[in-house]
């Protein structure tokens, strides 16, 4: 049981950090305590459903997205080696397309 709780906290700080938002500022927009934030993202949380989907809707993503635990663990070189593979397998109009896709997403 510890190994989900300890995925899930890492994927919550994952989509925090994203949104370069701190722990204070998910927890009010949550409505819950900076001690819960905390303890949740260190894995040592065992939240309520209806937590979940107000930390959901505080970082502006669905539920089943808090529990894709695929990326919580992957580093940046796994990461580039899964793209490089996938890459290999499109066609060259879906590479274009995601070529500009990238462009956008490294503007920010």
């Amino acid at each position: 049981m510890g190994e989900i709780l300890t995925k899930f906290g890492k994927r919550i700080r994952q989509l925090r950090r994203s949104k370069d938002m701190t722990q204070e500022r998910l927890a009010e927009l949550a409505n819950l305590s900076l001690q819960s934030v905390g303890e949740i993202e260190r894995g040592r949380g065992n939240t309520t459903l209806l937590n979940i989907e107000n930390l959901a809707i505080a970082l502006g993503v669905g539920v089943p997205a808090l529990l894709d635990f695929g990326e919580v663990d992957m580093t940046r070189h796994d990461a580039e080696t899964e793209l490089e593979n996938l890459l290999r397998k499109c066609a060259d109009s879906d590479i274009r397309a995601l070529l500009t896709v990238a462009r956008s997403l490294s503007r920010k």
